[in-house]
């Protein structure tokens, strides 16, 4: 008994601690006792490697958010979210999206990026800055729409060829079901004469 409440104990530890992605910071870290969602977030543009003159943007850090196999909110609006947030706190003008793997339910169902917190030292250029129209809220909930479509389609799929599969091996592997078929073809067969 103790050792099945520790083992749901366990999980129930692991389920909570794993539904958010995991983040991989470098160069900053978030304040103490602080999580992103508890930060203030303001406008900032988001672009898919930018282009820009290395000389004119101090990279004020990196960040890397990554699937931990037990990731459930993982989608691309709540990852971006957290990099604006992350942005927004070390003075970010521009989150330079680097590198960028959408939702597969193949090999995760996830949005996994990695970027870079960009400012920019002429002041005019950052006040000029816009996000790429991939990037609009409009078009990230369009495809986080699509991605959360095709996944419950793939789990009910998933379900109801799991239960036909039991449904067909219970049925031949039942002895019982074996027995009543043998005997029942028996006295059929018996009582045709």
């Amino acid at each position: 008994m103790k050792l099945a409440l520790m083992m749901i104990l366990c999980c129930a530890a692991i389920l909570a601690s794993g539904c958010a992605a995991g983040i991989t910071r470098t160069g900053y870290q978030l304040p103490p006792g602080q999580t992103s969602e508890n930060l203030p977030k303001r406008p900032i543009a988001i672009q898919y490697q930018a282009k820009f003159d290395t000389n004119d943007v101090i990279i004020l850090g990196t960040i890397h958010d990554y699937d931990t196999g037990f990731s459930t909110k993982c989608d691309e609006a709540t990852v971006l979210d957290i990099f604006c947030r992350e942005g927004s706190m070390v003075g970010a003008d521009l989150i330079d999206i680097t590198e960028e793997k959408l939702p597969n339910p193949w090999t995760s169902t996830c949005y996994r990026a990695t970027a870079a917190f960009l400012r920019f030292k002429d002041r005019e250029k950052a006040e000029s800055l816009v996000s790429d129209a991939q990037y609009s809220p409009e078009e990230v909930a369009k495809r986080v729409a699509a991605a959360n479509k095709r996944n419950e389609e793939i789990v009910v799929g998933a379900v109801a060829g799991g239960l036909v599969g039991a449904t067909i091996v219970s049925a031949v592997t039942d002895p019982n079901a074996q027995t009543n078929y043998y005997t029942n073809s028996i006295t059929a067969k018996g009582s045709r004469h």
